[in-house]
């Protein structure tokens, strides 16, 4: 499979983001292997991501000559900042437990249906629409989770958390 470990619907707020190169961030997901659960920073992987407002994307980047993680803390600052609330990432980085992060991803031969079949799943994974009755799984990747109550919150959340703080007046 070309996708060998993915993140999808992470809240931003809760990335220790760094500061620069000389200060890099932590991008930490909790992959599943066996029946143990391996927390691993994913900030060096490569791959693509996906921005999203409100559970709908709205841009797609690459991260090929840096890190996933290194780009997505681009955009807080750049001219997409405040206009997304969370973001998924797909990498073609292979998570490596010992390290606790991912390897650099070497040159791979892939059979033109596994790579066909990984497309058409990231894009029904990414894309969502309404008319594909499967919902689709990359094979042998390893979905990352964020750690406990690190979902993020869509828009109207958010507001209906102010709304019931205002007091009513009478």
């Amino acid at each position: 499979m070309l996708i060998k470990c993915y993140g999808q619907f992470w809240n931003p707020d809760v990335i220790e983001w760094g500061s620069d190169r000389n200060r890099p961030g932590t991008l930490l997901g909790v992959i599943k292997k066996g029946k143990r659960n391996h927390t691993i920073n994913f900030w060096k992987a490569k791959g693509i991501y996906v921005l999203h407002a409100n559970y709908r994307a709205v841009y797609v980047g690459r991260a090929n000559g840096s890190s996933i993680g290194a780009r997505l803390r681009d955009h807080l600052t750049d001219r997409h900042a405040g206009r997304w609330d969370m973001f998924s990432w797909y990498s073609i980085s292979i998570p490596c437990i010992s390290r606790k992060d991912v390897s650099r991803p070497g040159q791979r031969q892939l059979k033109p249906e596994v790579m066909v079949n990984s497309l058409e799943a990231l894009a029904i994974l990414i894309a969502d629409p309404a008319l594909n009755r499967r919902r689709e799984k990359l094979k042998d990747a390893y979905e990352a989770s964020q750690p406990d109550g690190a979902k993020p919150k869509a828009i109207r959340t958010y507001l209906e958390e102010i709304l019931r703080k205002i007091p009513e007046s009478s």
